[in-house]
């Protein structure tokens, strides 16, 4: 024989007995319910941890590169926003989080921008090990 073939030739391979009102139906599930409150406690909290996940990373780019803080901060948060906003949900809890996001962008740059003279990023005390064993100038 040439191969293996279906019993009923008017059939596709994918078709089920039973009745017609069964076959094509899938099993959908209902909207959920909208949680306004839970939404924008949510929409809070994310918000403030990427803020404060994105000023680390502006401190450690001060320490390392001398940028200053509220351009660093800035820069990183609206990049993350940027992106949210491109690749995230588009639904309501997903535009709240973005909303948070912008929120929290812009009184943090202001905030750091009008405290910038007050930041100051003092180097360490570490002596070098030459230096250590060296004799001291008496004064």
């Amino acid at each position: 024989m040439a191969g293996k073939r279906f019993t009923v030739r008017g059939r596709s391979i994918r078709w089920r007995e039973g009745r017609y009102r069964q076959r094509g139906r899938r099993l959908q599930t209902r909207p959920l319910r909208p949680r306004p409150v839970l939404d924008t406690l949510i929409a809070i909290g994310v918000s403030l941890f990427a803020g404060g996940l994105v000023f680390c990373m502006a401190l450690l780019l001060l320490g390392a590169h001398k940028v200053p803080l509220h351009f660093g901060y800035g820069a990183i948060l609206g990049g993350v926003i940027a992106c949210s906003f491109v690749f995230g949900p588009r639904d309501r809890p997903g535009l709240m989080v973005v909303g948070g996001l912008v929120v929290v962008w812009v009184l943090g740059t202001a905030v750091l921008y009008a405290s910038r003279d007050q930041i100051v990023l003092r180097p360490h005390e570490h002596r070098s090990a030459a230096a250590g064993s060296a004799p001291r100038k008496a004064d």
